[in-house]
């Protein structure tokens, strides 16, 4: 009787070993009042996760390069001065003729203004003061010079070099938000997946840890059999070795929660010590879940979904944005090979004199660069055409594996189920063995555990049914 009372005791303590180290952290999701609710989850990992965030920091550095370009508009002043500092300098007789304006060479003091407008105006204004007029105020009054000159192409009709480059820069930052936008979709399904796998391992746990409360109990049973002489050795082991495997599956289903969870979080951007409630009745989830189930989708008509991934899928999207530009930045080429036409205007104070005029320019010959720059945006384009029919063949085999998938799901659920109600019908007649005698309890308690097991495998494949009809829609362009 002692050995029975010493096994007794030392099987309690490591169930209460068990429940003090292992339970706590499964049950602190649930025991905390400060815990992060499903919802906030989701939206901290929409706001944190790393590879989100990488696609922001991208959108962000296109934003700032659409800033630097938007400073070419601003006014912009510069100041040249260049006295002579030792010899003397002789008098260019244009310079004589032309006091307004001050060579590069000649000195003086130059304050030049200029202010460039998004429809290619150029506007520019110059105060110039020479050498010999620095000193005394009536050579500053009568030998300050100031000019304003205007400038604008009026032929070919094309944007400015700066418009240009905002404009490509500008179908970057679309290409990057959609992708930020498409990519916030996928993620937020995978939270919710993981969060869903996060339920069934702790209902895991707790099947495990009951497995183990009965394995003891059987041991307990077997022990005292021992004593009086009604069960063998062998059949103490093999309570023994129960045990033993109950420990261990107890200890891998902890492990296995315990990771998913870390990884979880990680994938989430939590800082440590957060904890996420794990609660299956969440309005937030029904929700997501009623929202789901009531949309109707015909997995049969492939060409109708197809339709609707093309029109929506942002691959697609930024494909003709980059054909689109593609194009453009072809056509701005062979502009470039027309005559250019220039219209200017100019001002000048010394006699207070001003002029209009235009000039004509045609580049002859250049060596043959437009042609092969032409050569190359043709190549380009073709190139981008040839990725749409890539992208689309891609599109579609997705498409088509996500639905053979959800038709395989919609089977395994109905198998899972089957297997469910199999387990609960037999757990009637183990019941009824039970209470004729003809079973020990330890079989019993075997076959409640197996029910449950087939429960959580059952709510398991509707998860995963509801998880692949997430996707599906998300695929389609259809919000949820």
């Amino acid at each position: 009787m002692n050995q029975v009372k010493r096994v007794l005791l030392f099987g309690l303590l490591q169930i209460m070993f068990l429940v003090m180290f292992i339970m706590p952290p499964l049950l602190s999701n649930s025991t905390q009042a400060e815990g992060i609710s499903l919802e906030e989850a989701v939206s901290w990992g929409i706001e944190n996760n790393s590879s989100l965030k990488e696609i922001k920091n991208n959108i962000e550095s296109i934003r700032r390069s659409l800033d630097i370009l938007e400073t070419e508009y601003g006014f912009k002043t510069q100041i040249t001065a260049n006295p002579v500092i030792a010899g003397d300098f002789e008098k260019d007789e244009d310079d004589e003729e032309d006091s307004s304006y001050i060579s590069s060479t000649s000195p003086g003091i130059k304050l030049k203004t200029t202010k460039l407008f998004s429809n290619g105006l150029n506007l520019q204004s110059e105060i110039s003061l020479k050498e010999e007029d620095w000193f005394g105020l009536e050579g500053i009054t009568g030998g300050l010079r100031r000019t304003f000159s205007i400038a604008k192409t009026i032929y070919p009709i094309i944007p400015i070099e700066v418009e240009q480059k905002k404009y490509l820069t500008s179908n970057e930052l679309i290409k990057e938000q959609r992708k930020l936008k498409w990519q916030q979709g996928i993620k937020k399904i995978d939270f919710l997946e993981t969060y869903f796998l996060l339920l069934r391992l702790k209902e895991k746990f707790s099947l495990a840890q009951t497995n183990l409360e009965y394995a003891q109990e059987n041991l307990n049973r077997i022990l005292k059999k021992v004593e009086i002489g009604e069960a063998r050795e062998n059949q103490e082991m093999e309570a023994r070795i129960t045990l033993k495997t109950a420990e261990i599956s107890l200890l891998q289903a902890q492990n296995n929660y315990q990771q998913e969870k870390s990884s979880w979080y990680l994938d989430l951007g939590l800082t440590e010590g957060a904890e996420i409630i794990l609660e299956e009745d969440l309005p937030f989830l029904k929700e997501i879940i009623q929202q789901t189930e009531s949309r109707e989708i015909d997995l049969d008509n492939l060409e109708e979904l197809m339709d609707l991934v093309i029109a929506s899928h942002y691959q697609i999207k930024n494909n003709l944005l980059d054909q689109e530009s593609a194009q453009k930045e072809m056509e701005w080429k062979r502009a470039n090979k027309k005559p250019t036409i220039d219209l200017y205007g100019a001002y000048s104070s010394k006699n207070n004199v001003w002029g209009i005029g235009a000039e004509i320019s045609y580049n002859l010959t250049d060596g043959g660069k437009q042609k092969k720059e032409e050569e190359e945006y043709k190549v380009k384009l073709e190139n981008l055409k040839e990725e749409y029919r890539s992208i689309i063949a891609a599109l579609r085999l997705e498409l088509s594996n996500l639905i053979s998938q959800q038709k395989v799901l919609e089977l395994s659920l109905e198998e899972k189920l089957m297997i469910w109600e199999k387990a609960e019908l037999e757990l009637k007649f183990y019941q009824e063995q039970l209470q004729r005698g003809l079973i020990g309890e330890s079989e019993f308690q075997q076959k409640l555990l197996t029910v449950e097991d087939a429960k959580i495998d059952f709510k398991s494949a509707q998860d995963a049914l509801l998880i692949n009809k997430l996707r599906i829609l998300h695929f389609l362009g259809i919000s949820n």
